[in-house]
């Protein structure tokens, strides 16, 4: 009998983990000392520093990361032994969320899992994917290794022939074959709002000037729908570029499988690709365009 409670107690915690939509949305990549994640919108990422869990290490921590000395810390409400750092910086007329979890796995060892979105909040994702952090019990299955080679997209593999390398996690660049970053989500509403988000924060008329703006017909994975795409003019001349200045950007947001993907896809006029076909090696693997 004990044999097949302690069973049954396994398939519970194995079923959970399995059916959390927050774990099969995530991918993770370990850069160094520290380990970056991107699931439902959030981007996150856990470090420890050499600090001890007093108020001087709390100083420390915040000069590091950047945060306003006078921003506030306090006892989390869900977590004993655990404090908390919120930040909401405006950016182009959206806010940006910082969360940041401080806590001590050993003397001398502060270590710091922080959050960002620029999505509504959703705690009980922060909640969630704090807790398998740090009680390290992330299946394997997540963790990509920083040498691309398959990569999981949407919940299918892609071969990618040219070098790339992960500029973080879901934030793929080839060099001279395009660049892609996306995130998946159980909800269609916070999903558009990514990709709304995105759009805004990346106007900048101080890094460069807008040749064309309009709606396209694509196929993304399968699916047939309209992308935004936006032709920019780089504010640097092509001699210090190296190449081509003029970049074609695709706001993508679609239902792939059984989850919503927001996905923005660019490439130079010049990369490998675009003259014959106008999509980039890499933006191809997963987009086709209709016109």
């Amino acid at each position: 009998m004990k044999r097949i409670l302690i069973g049954i107690f396994l398939l519970t915690i194995f079923n959970s983990i399995a059916q959390s939509t927050t774990i099969q949305n995530l991918q993770a990549v370990k850069d160094g000392n520290q380990t970056l994640y991107n699931t439902e919108g959030y981007d996150v990422a856990q470090i420890d520093f050499e600090l001890y869990f007093d108020e001087k290490g709390f100083r420390k921590v915040k000069n590091k990361l950047g945060i306003p000395k006078e921003t506030p810390i306090f006892d989390s409400p869900d977590f004993p032994n655990v404090k908390v750092i919120e930040q909401n910086v405006m950016e182009n007329g959206i806010v940006s969320h910082s969360i940041y979890f401080l806590s001590t796995p050993r003397w001398g060892i502060l270590k710091v899992v922080a959050f960002g979105t620029s999505c509504s909040r959703v705690p009980a994702i922060e909640k969630e994917l704090y807790t398998e952090i740090i009680k390290k019990t992330l299946p394997k299955s997540v963790f990509t290794s920083l040498t691309v080679d398959t990569v999981m997209f949407a919940g299918r593999p892609v071969d990618f022939g040219p070098p790339c390398q992960w500029m973080g996690p879901r934030n793929l660049q080839c060099p001279n074959h395009g660049q892609m970053n996306w995130s998946e989500f159980t909800d269609s509403v916070r999903a558009r709002q990514m990709i709304t988000n995105q759009k805004i924060r990346n106007d900048d008329p101080g890094k460069y000037s807008v040749l064309e703006q309009k709606q396209v017909d694509v196929i993304f994975e399968g699916q047939e729908v309209k992308a935004l795409r936006c032709t920019l003019k780089i504010n640097i001349p092509e001699l210090i570029m190296g190449g081509s200045n003029v970049l074609i950007v695709y706001y993508v947001n679609a239902k792939v499988r059984d989850r919503y993907v927001s996905c923005v896809l660019s490439q130079y006029t010049d990369d490998v690709g675009v003259k014959t076909n106008k999509l980039a090696q890499l933006l191809a693997q997963v987009m086709q365009l209709k016109e």
